[in-house]
């Protein structure tokens, strides 16, 4: 019996890579039978990996610290009865100003590589970063500061991470098409040649998978995330105006 996968569609070779390393652990549960657990994965792996597990019949649950955040681990062959919990919530309060590059650029200077860091929260005074359970002692005592701002890094008891709802700036704007690297020049206010630039570098994701043609058609719901500029949510099309030009709305996450 042999693993029925296809990941013929990924283009991305990075991507592939990644999604590649995740099917090898669920292998190993399908062959061992034993529990298993992966690495952090983003949405996208995460889909194509329910996707394999229930062709395969393999047993899956997925673990981030909250049902709603996003970078998720998966336990292929869950026993109910196991006491491990497999990833730990780390928090400190803080006083200064922090944002979520600083913390996750703290935390990779450890020479932690991002798949074994979950979702990081950051709010006004404390942050909380979800830890793959046999790094969190090692963050714990070696992270002290981010950006000259004094951290103390607990274990939280209840290993639930706290999530804050979203907040979101809506925008409207006239574009010409719905092409990516229109769509990036928008919303970041730049020249379509550098949006085109940035796409072509790997500066851009569309629902977390990069995307390199900047001719590429965005869906109604996508969201676009550009390195150092944050994320934007593409909602809908509301119109176009006499000369052709589309009238969209967007939402820039705040």
């Amino acid at each position: 019996m042999k693993l029925e996968y296809n990941l013929d569609f990924i283009n991305d070779k990075k991507s592939e890579s990644q999604i590649k390393k995740a099917v090898s652990y669920l292998e190993k549960a399908f062959y061992s039978g034993k529990e298993t657990r992966s690495f952090f994965l983003d949405p996208f792996e995460i889909n194509i990996i329910k996707t394999i597990a229930k062709k395969n019949n393999i047993s899956i649950k997925f673990l981030g610290g909250n049902e709603n955040c996003e970078r998720k681990v998966f336990i292929a062959n869950p026993n109910n009865n196991s006491k491990r919990k497999y990833i730990k919530i780390l928090k400190s309060n803080f006083s200064g100003e922090l944002k979520h590059p600083d913390v996750l650029g703290a935390i990779l200077s450890l020479e932690l590589t991002r798949e074994k860091i979950g979702d990081i929260i950051v709010f006004d005074n404390f942050l909380e970063v979800a830890i793959t359970e046999e790094d969190a002692d090692y963050v714990k005592y070696n992270l002290t500061k981010i950006n000259k701002v004094s951290v103390n890094l607990t274990i939280k008891e209840n290993n639930e991470l706290d999530l804050m709802p979203l907040s979101y700036k809506a925008h409207f704007a006239f574009i010409s098409s719905l092409r990516l690297d229109n769509i990036v020049s928008e919303v970041i206010n730049i020249s379509r040649s550098k949006a085109k630039e940035m796409i072509q570098k790997k500066k851009v994701k569309v629902d977390f998978l990069y995307r390199i043609d900047p001719s590429y058609i965005i869906n109604t719901g996508s969201m676009i995330s550009i390195s150092h500029f944050g994320r934007f949510i593409f909602d809908e099309v509301i119109g176009q105006s006499k000369k052709g030009n589309y009238r969209i709305k967007y939402r820039e996450v705040v």
